[in-house]
C-alpha cells in the first residue's frame, strides 16, 4: 500500500510539473520566442531597455511566445505572468520596480505584469497603454509598431513618472493628440531617456511648458553595492525644482547569461486581447 501511494505521489508530481511550467529566458531585455521583431526591431527595443536600466536601475523586459497552454493551460493569464513574473524574478529586489511585458500572438492576448512597489492606480496606466498603443498594431496583426510603440509608451506613461515620485496620469489624452505625441517620440526615441518627453507636461508651479528634466548620478553602482541619483526637474519660467532620489542597480556578475535582480509582483498590471 505504502508503494502504491508513492508511486501515485510520483504521478501527481509529473502531471504538476507538465501543467504548470515557465520558459527560460536568455535575455533580460527581450525573448521573442513567437518570432515578432525583426532583427532591426529586435535591436532597437532592446537598446531601448539596456538604456533605460543603465540611466534608471529599472529592469523592463519583453516576452512574445505563441500562446500558454505549453505551460500552464490550467490557470489565468493574470497569474501566469504574475508567477512567471516571479519566478524570473523581475526587477531590483530592494525596489520591486521591474516590468514584464508579455504578448502571446496565437491566444491573442497580453499583459504588462507590474513590480510589487507600483500601487494599483497605476493598473488604469497600464490599461490605457495596452488600449492606445499595442491593441491597435496588433489587430492589424502589426507586432512590430505594436511593440515598438507599446514600450515607449510603458516607459514615459508608467515608469519614468513612477520614478519620479509622479502621481499616476488619469484620463486619455485625444487620439490626435496622442497621434502627434508618438510621431514625436518615434522620431527622436533617444531624447526619451534624457527624460525630454517631460517638457509635454506644464509646470505646476507656472503652469507652462518649460520642464526640463535631468539626472544626476551620486554614487555609481558597482558589483557589491547599488548606486543612487537624483532626478532633477525645473521649470526655465519659474524657480520651480523638485528633486527625487532614485536606486541604480547593483552590476550583475559577469557571467555567459546575465541575470534578473530578485524583484516580485503582487499581481498589479493590465490585460488586454485582440
Amino acid at each position: 500500500m505504502t508503494r502504491i501511494l508513492m508511486i501515485l505521489a510520483l504521478v501527481f508530481s509529473a502531471v504538476s510539473a507538465f501543467a504548470q511550467s515557465y520558459p527560460e529566458y536568455n535575455s533580460t531585455t527581450v525573448n521573442d520566442y513567437a518570432e515578432l521583431l525583426d532583427d532591426a526591431s529586435e535591436a532597437r527595443v532592446v537598446a531601448q531597455l539596456e538604456a533605460l536600466k543603465k540611466d534608471t536601475g529599472i529592469e523592463m523586459t519583453v516576452l512574445t511566445l505563441s500562446r500558454q497552454d505549453m505551460f500552464a493551460p490550467d490557470i489565468t493569464l493574470e497569474k501566469f505572468a504574475t508567477d512567471l513574473f516571479n519566478e524570473w524574478g523581475i526587477g531590483d529586489k530592494t525596489s520591486n520596480d521591474g516590468v514584464l511585458v508579455l504578448i502571446m500572438k496565437t491566444d491573442r492576448a497580453m499583459r504588462i505584469e507590474l513590480g510589487g512597489s507600483y500601487g494599483r492606480d497605476w493598473d488604469r496606466a497600464a490599461a490605457r497603454v495596452i488600449d492606445r498603443s499595442f491593441l491597435p498594431a496588433f489587430k492589424e496583426d502589426r507586432y512590430q509598431d505594436g511593440i515598438k510603440a507599446g514600450v515607449t509608451d510603458t516607459i514615459n506613461t508608467i515608469v519614468t513618472p513612477f520614478l519620479a515620485g509622479e502621481e499616476p496620469p488619469t484620463g486619455a489624452p485625444n487620439n490626435w493628440v496622442w497621434a502627434i505625441v508618438m510621431a514625436v517620440v518615434g522620431g527622436f526615441g533617444a531624447l526619451i531617456f534624457k527624460d525630454k518627453f517631460v517638457k509635454l507636461k506644464k509646470c505646476p508651479e507656472c503652469g507652462t511648458r518649460h520642464l526640463d528634466r535631468t539626472r544626476h548620478v551620486k554614487n555609481k553602482a558597482t558589483k557589491m553595492n547599488t548606486g543612487d541619483g537624483d532626478v532633477i526637474t525645473t521649470c526655465s519660467n519659474c524657480s520651480y525644482r523638485n528633486v527625487v532620489p532614485y536606486t541604480i542597480s547593483r552590476i550583475s556578475s559577469s557571467s555567459s547569461k546575465s541575470s534578473f535582480g530578485g524583484g516580485s509582483s503582487r499581481g498589479g498590471g493590465a490585460s488586454g486581447k485582440w
